[in-house]
């Protein structure tokens, strides 16, 4: 290969206004949703945190009747988790820990959204300082 041939790389294309002004809105949006979010956010990391208590709480509320009528725990427990009001309550907190996990989910989608714009930002800042 001739050392004559070889070019010196070209540099790579700065942003423009619009680019760096775009970013910031994706930021900016990224931000508002994040913040807009924040009560359902922390109800649905309690729904999430607490899930397993939850179900035992409805377990127990179950095994209440049988209990008080002298019946062994092992029967009343059998009996509540053979239920049918225990298995609707089951379901509806399994349809409640589906949609916190999808709020975190969206949250977490709209953090990832935010830091995109700020380390595409940061770099646009760099590429500035370069010229």
């Amino acid at each position: 290969m001739k050392v004559s041939s070889l070019q010196p790389p070209t540099p790579a294309s700065i942003a423009d206004w619009s680019d760096v002004s775009e970013l910031q809105r994706r930021m900016i949006e990224a931000m508002q949703s994040m913040s807009a979010m924040a009560g359902e956010l922390g109800v649905a990391r309690t729904v999430r945190e607490y899930c397993s208590d939850r179900r035992k709480q409805a377990l127990a509320r179950h095994m209440i009747a049988a209990l008080a009528g002298g019946e062994a725990v092992s029967k009343s427990e059998a009996e509540a988790r053979g239920s049918a009001e225990y298995a609707k309550e089951l379901d509806a907190l399994q349809r409640q820990l589906t949609a916190a996990e999808q709020t975190i989910a969206l949250y977490d989608s709209h953090k990832c959204a935010w830091s995109t714009a700020q380390s595409l930002l940061a770099m646009e800042r760099e590429a500035v300082k370069r010229i």
